[in-house]
C-alpha cells in the first residue's frame, strides 16, 4: 500500500502573537499610508503648544481683571466740588464811583484794627455848605482813608456811626478823633443805612471844634 504523506504546516514561531484579520488590515492601511508619505497616526499635541494655549488664557484673564478694576475705581471716585468761602460774593455792594453809601460793601479790616486801615465816609448832618467835602480834605491830609461824602440831617453834634459788624472799627475812629462812643446807625436820627459803607463821621454844628 502506498503511504499518504501529509505536509505538516510549519509550526508557528514561538512567542509570535496570533494576528487577527483586523490587525492585518490595520497593517495594510499603515503600509499604504507610508507609501503615500502620509503618517499613519497623527501625533498628539506637543507640550509647547499646550503651554502656549494656557499662557494665552491666563493673559486674557489678567487683561479682563485689570479692565474691570479700572472701571470700578473710576466709578467710585467722587467728583470734587469747589465751594467759595462763606461771605464772599462776585460783585461789590458799593456803587464804585465814590458817591453815596454802599450798604456795607467795605469789609471789616483784617488783622489789628488801626485808624489808618479803616475807610471812613463823611456826612454833612447839619446843612453847612461844603462841610462834608472840606472835612474829607482835612482828613485825607491827616492820613485818613476817606470813602464817600454825602448828606444826613438832624445832627446836633459830630459823631461816628457804624453799620452792624463795624463796631470795632468805629471805636478806633471815634477814639482817634476824640469823639464820644460810636452810635449804631439804626440809632442815629437822620442817617440812613445806605449813606455809608461801614463807618461814617456825621458832621454837626461843632465839627470845627474837632478839627474837621
Amino acid at each position: 500500500m502506498a503511504r499518504v504523506q501529509t505536509r505538516e504546516r510549519p509550526s508557528r514561531r514561538r512567542n509570535e502573537p496570533e494576528q487577527t484579520g483586523d490587525e492585518h488590515l490595520d497593517d495594510w492601511f499603515a503600509r499604504r499610508l507610508d507609501a503615500q508619505g502620509i503618517p499613519a497616526r497623527l501625533g498628539g499635541p506637543s507640550t509647547s503648544r499646550i503651554l502656549a494655549v494656557v499662557g494665552l488664557g491666563l493673559a486674557l484673564l489678567a487683561l479682563m481683571w485689570s479692565l474691570s478694576s479700572v472701571g470700578s475705581s473710576s466709578a467710585g471716585t467722587p467728583t470734587a466740588t469747589t465751594t467759595p468761602p462763606a461771605g464772599t460774593t462776585g460783585t461789590s455792594g458799593g456803587n464804585g464811583n465814590g458817591n453815596g453809601g454802599g450798604g456795607g460793601s467795605n469789609q471789616p479790616a483784617s488783622g489789628p484794627v488801626t485808624w489808618k486801615n479803616v475807610t471812613v465816609d463823611v456826612l454833612n448832618g447839619f446843612g453847612g455848605t461844603g462841610a462834608a467835602a472840606s472835612a474829607a480834605a482835612v482828613m485825607r491830609a491827616d492820613g485818613w482813608k476817606v470813602g464817600t461824602t454825602g448828606n444826613a440831617s438832624g445832627a446836633t453834634k459830630t459823631e461816628v456811626v457804624f453799620l452792624p459788624g463795624y463796631k470795632s472799627e468805629a471805636k478806633v475812629v471815634a477814639k482817634r478823633l476824640k469823639l464820644g462812643a460810636p452810635v449804631p446807625i439804626a440809632q442815629a436820627p437822620g442817617v440812613t443805612p445806605d449813606s455809608t459803607n461801614g463807618v461814617a463821621v456825621v458832621l454837626g454844628p461843632d465839627h470845627g471844634a474837632v478839627g474837621l
